[in-house]
């Protein structure tokens, strides 16, 4: 879920990856010491720090802007869309009146399996049993959880006996990320250089116009793509007396505040919904083998 923290956070790197291309631990592309963080100048960086304006190290902060905050219309209805695909690990296998469980060496468990089963005692038509595996489960665990829902199955570690005289089809798919945009706004970042004359304010404000100039898209840690634009940029040298000189330049940022849930890759006897499909779609086709 994209956040004021994580856009700042981004936008931070963004910079750092085009202003210092031999790293932060070397001088900027303007040849000075630069520091780039989210917030305000600090009394310390005007004086007490190990590196401060004075001292020649250029400044380049990131804040939100509370008055700009704009809500934008999110899609109707917020509908939950089917994102990235997480193949399964854990594996449903028949032989006979037995089921095995199995889990891929060396993995975390994940995916959902199951059991659908006809002839049970005192159950008409099919019966059908799923799991979906997490990071705390075994073969054995997952056995358990689905033969304790079929009556007359035992189960014995990996493998699940079924009555005699019942047919049994093996439940296999991996699971999805569903992702909703619960809200859409839009609101101004100010990104703004600091230095300590006004030809160092210069060739960093410089820096930074050209470092976002094609820019249009970027994507937090958690994955939320957001849209930035430029706006209004303004020198500042109200503290010229003291030795700043500033350029705020302004962003307007358009993010969602998504939500992500895991979901099983079936619904209705479907697998492997495509992203077209959404909540409340209904699949038909032949049942999952």
């Amino acid at each position: 879920m994209a956040d004021i923290s994580t856009i700042s956070t981004t936008i931070a790197a963004a910079l750092a990856s085009a202003l210092c291309p031999d790293g932060t631990a070397q001088a900027a592309a303007t040849g000075r010491s630069l520091v780039i963080r989210r917030g305000n100048l600090t009394q310390a960086d005007l004086g007490d720090a190990p590196r401060t304006l004075q001292q020649g190290c250029d400044f380049i902060t990131i804040a939100d802007s509370a008055e700009s905050w704009v809500r934008v219309d999110e899609p109707l209805g917020r509908p939950w869309r089917m994102d990235t695909t997480q193949p399964a690990t854990a594996h449903m296998a028949i032989s006979g009146d037995t089921a095995t469980v199995t889990v891929d060496a060396g993995a975390t468990p994940g995916g959902t399996v199951g059991l659908r089963v006809t002839g049970l005692p005192g159950v008409a038509g099919d019966a059908c049993s799923l799991h979906v595996a997490t990071a705390g489960d075994t073969a054995a665990t997952i056995a358990a959880v689905i033969a304790a829902a079929l009556p007359g199955a035992v189960a014995s570690g990996a493998d699940i006996t079924l009555p005699a005289m019942t047919t049994v089809q093996a439940i296999n798919a991996g699971t999805l990320a569903a992702r909703c945009v619960a809200r859409r706004q839009q609101q101004v970042f100010i990104i703004t250089a600091w230095a300590a004359t006004p030809a160092a304010r210069d060739a960093l404000g410089c820096a930074i116009a050209d470092a976002l100039a094609l820019t249009d898209w970027l994507t937090d840690e958690n994955g939320s793509t957001f849209r930035i634009e430029a706006r209004a940029t303004t020198n500042d040298d109200t503290a010229m007396n003291r030795g700043v000189f500033s350029r705020p330049a302004r962003f307007l940022v358009t993010y969602d505040t998504d939500l992500t849930r895991v979901v099983p890759a079936m619904l209705a006897g479907g697998t492997g919904i495509g992203p077209d499909v959404v909540r409340g779609d209904v699949l038909l086709g032949t049942p999952a083998p």
